[in-house]
């Protein structure tokens, strides 16, 4: 299948489990001016990732399945220059110790609109000067 972009603004990936944030982050983000592609879990994301060119993905923590962490950890393996924000509703230290070694964002939930849109932002950037 050939990559899909779309047209407007940078693209994100959101990844959550909860479809009331999902809906709540999605209108957050294009309202904002960025492109959004949701997914429900870690695996529709993997199962379509290469159809997507993405400038950042926000991620949720925990999952069935495959984690939010067991995903990032696969994609600073398999695609290092693809930023990402990991969101939990847990003020966990070891999740927090997790996202910076993998060099992440880590938010907590409820989220800070403007805290979320300017880590887009920043880990946006990041990505660029890494390219």
């Amino acid at each position: 299948m050939a990559l899909t972009t779309l047209p407007f603004g940078p693209v994100v990936a959101l990844v959550e489990d909860d479809a009331s944030v999902l809906k709540g982050l999605t209108r957050l983000l294009r309202s904002s001016g960025c492109g959004v592609v949701p997914f429900v879990s870690a695996e529709q994301f993997l199962a379509t990732r290469h159809e997507w060119v993405l400038d950042c993905l926000v991620l949720d923590v925990h999952f069935d399945g495959m984690s939010g962490l067991e995903l990032a950890a696969h994609l600073a393996e398999t695609d290092p220059l693809c930023p990402i924000i990991l969101i939990t509703a847990l003020d966990d230290p070891h999740i927090r110790a997790q996202a910076e070694a993998l060099g992440y964002a880590c938010l907590r939930k409820p989220l800070d609109e403007s805290e979320l849109l300017d880590a887009i932002h920043k880990a946006m950037e990041q990505s660029q000067q890494r390219r």
